[in-house]
């Protein structure tokens, strides 16, 4: 009998959800707690009323661990569509960065192969970022002995190959097809979490990595502060006052 890892996780999510959401939203008006539903049967609070954020804190502790548990595999890792983020934005900022670099090794270039007296124009920068053709080579190769994506290093994850792409003139005339300039790129650990930051923040609205798997564990980390702030705020910090 196959198990739904997947549907139990979604089930775990939803209640997860579903509980941080009453919680915030009892904090967010306020609410007066004499009467609280538990899994569809209501109750009448008549003892213990200042423990109630306590216990509506543990509960939603609980519906937090069980989501991580039901969590799938690697299911905090980017998935491929985040990949995809991650590279273009990799390339982007670092051709950004690079820009100058690229534009002296064509310059080298074409100072070093072209007869004086002719003319280089640059027409277009771009790159590739070769972590994963890496990794997936030496998976083909090696099998289960190559790692998974998310056990590289941060420098063989984040290696590039950036290029310039130039035309230049033979005699006279614009040569037919376009000349390229290369450039082996590592960027900084500095540049590659500021490029991750933005890749979690930019992928929060295009892909439902970081709404699926992410985004509930934070509302359940912050409505589960919100309910232990409340019943310390209750029972200590009000006596103080």
């Amino acid at each position: 009998m196959a198990v739904d890892d997947e549907g139990d996780f979604k089930k775990a999510r939803g209640f997860l959800l579903t509980y941080s959401a009453l919680i915030l939203a009892l904090w967010f008006f306020r609410a007066e707690l004499t009467q609280f539903n538990l899994m569809g049967v209501s109750l009448t609070l008549e003892h213990h009323k200042e423990s109630i954020w306590l216990v509506l804190a543990l509960l939603n502790v609980y519906f937090w661990f069980r989501c991580w548990q039901r969590m799938p595999r690697n299911g905090l890792y980017f998935d491929e569509p985040m990949h995809e983020l991650y590279d273009d934005a990799l390339v982007w900022f670092a051709v950004k960065l690079k820009r100058r670099a690229l534009r002296r090794l064509a310059d080298q270039l074409f100072e070093e192969k072209i007869k004086p007296g002719e003319q280089m124009k640059l027409s277009g920068f771009g790159g590739n970022a070769s972590g994963r053709s890496s990794l997936a080579e030496d998976q083909q190769n090696h099998g289960d002995e190559a790692p998974e994506l998310h056990q590289i290093t941060r420098e063989a994850r984040t290696k590039m190959n950036l290029w310039a792409r130039y035309s230049y003139t033979e005699k006279g005339q614009w040569t037919t097809f376009s000349s390229y300039t290369r450039l082996d790129y590592q960027p900084s650990a500095t540049m590659t979490w500021t490029v991750k930051a933005f890749v979690i923040a930019k992928g929060a609205f295009v892909t439902p990595w970081f709404t699926d798997h992410v985004a509930p564990l934070i509302l359940g980390a912050i409505s589960t502060t919100i309910a232990l702030w409340k019943w310390c705020e209750v029972n200590f910090f009000t006596a103080l006052s």
